[in-house]
């Protein structure tokens, strides 16, 4: 037999229609499956728009664990977007919003990334378009302790939401918990350092995992030895740090170096060292500040585990410049020993893909969080979670193993 479906709901124009025709204060109710109930890692997509005309109207979805708890809410007036994770519970039918402005003839991609071993969603809502806007994100901790329902809730008045494009799964590298109280350090250049955002995506990871970061990296930094290096050298920034020993050492290092070399000739990029002493490094070139960063990080915290990130595809940068940094920087990998969380190579993220440009990367903050449209080399939330997120977490993962 074929399972009901919710009273409200039905499929209309090639989308899932909810809400429709149902009285003031009420709700329906999708149980998800008993096998997504037990999952204790879930990442959830799906496109979200309402047709509520009214602004003291009020229609929205709720997703809440087998006993009622919350796990994550959206909902909309005719002139606000509301979202929620915490709220009277159980089953209260309305949680405690969070609002911001928002064009209701738009469709919206919701983004979650639920953990459930940690108590812990993280959550973004981007305009579906060309050139996407954040209309929020975060992380936060939250009282549900698994997935369990799909509640289509009418607060007040009538307008019919329409979802498109769900799309739940367990991510293909998730921790379950085995960062959980690791210590990181992290060094670099702005896209570490968050650019204007004063989260990067290690401390995305960070949270995501449980994790204690002291995040050392700066806008504009270097790995080679400009001297007018706005936001300094990465090698300075591992000098600076505290002398407790980190469990992991995360880094990048070659993105302004680029500008550097190509655009300004203010260094050569040089050639890997035979040697490990720091008398045999090629001084004055990018490789040799390299390998005398890795081995400054070596002599002081020797029992931590190192992980260079290599940073996407960027259209922002000269192509041939990009693949020779990349070349001399995975031969120093490989000689001291240093992980890769390859994003270059492991992902499709492209910045000199346009539409890739437009809806991954940010110059400035909407809002206060990172927009769109950026010029290629900064990504903005949706970037991160898609691309960097899962990368690190997976070598970090595997070398917990």
């Amino acid at each position: 037999m074929r399972p009901r479906s919710p009273v409200g709901a039905g499929i209309g124009g090639g989308v899932l229609n909810i809400t429709e025709d149902m009285g003031n204060y009420t709700t329906s109710v999708r149980p998800f499956a008993p096998s997504i109930a037990r999952e204790r890692t879930l990442d959830l997509r799906f496109d979200w728009r309402t047709a509520i005309a009214g602004s003291a109207a009020k229609t929205g979805l709720e997703l809440r664990d087998d006993t009622g708890r919350l796990v994550f809410a959206i909902a909309a007036t005719a002139s606000e977007l509301r979202y929620a994770v915490t709220g009277p519970d159980p089953d209260s039918l309305n949680p405690t919003w969070t609002t911001t402005s928002f064009d209701r003839s738009m469709w919206y991609t919701v983004d979650l990334h639920m953990d459930f071993t940690l108590g812990r969603v993280q959550y973004a809502i981007t305009s579906k378009e060309a050139a996407p806007t954040v209309m929020a994100s975060g992380t936060a901790d939250i009282a549900g302790t698994n997935l369990a329902r799909l509640v289509e809730c009418n607060y007040y008045g009538t307008g019919t939401q329409s979802i498109d494009n769900l799309r739940l799964v367990r991510p293909t590298n998730a921790a379950c918990g085995s960062l959980a109280g690791s210590s990181v350090y992290a060094f670099g250049d702005s896209i570490v350092d968050g650019h204007q955002y004063p989260r990067g995506f290690v401390d995305f990871v960070a949270d995501r995992e449980d994790m204690t970061l002291t995040n050392y990296a700066k806008n504009g930094a270097t790995v080679g030895p400009a001297v007018d290096a706005s936001g300094g050298h990465i090698i300075d920034q591992v000098r600076s740090a505290g002398s407790r020993a980190p469990d992991v050492v995360v880094f990048d290092g070659g993105t302004n170096d680029a500008i550097e070399i190509h655009d300004q000739h203010a260094y050569e990029i040089g050639t890997v060292s035979d040697a490990t002493d720091p008398s045999s490094f090629a001084a004055g070139t990018y490789t040799g500040s390299l390998e005398a960063t890795i081995q400054l990080m070596r002599q002081r915290w020797p029992e931590a585990r190192l992980v260079y990130v290599a940073a996407h595809k960027l259209g922002s940068r000269d192509w041939d410049t990009q693949l020779a940094l990349r070349k001399v920087t995975l031969q120093a990998a490989r000689k001291w020993g240093v992980a890769v969380a390859d994003v270059f190579a492991d992902t499709t993220f492209d910045t000199r893909v346009e539409a890739q440009r437009a809806a991954y990367t940010f110059d400035s903050l909407v809002n206060g969080y990172p927009g769109s449209g950026g010029s290629g080399t900064h990504p903005n939330i949706a970037g991160i979670t898609e691309f960097y997120v899962p990368v690190l977490t997976a070598r970090l993962v595997q070398l917990a193993d």
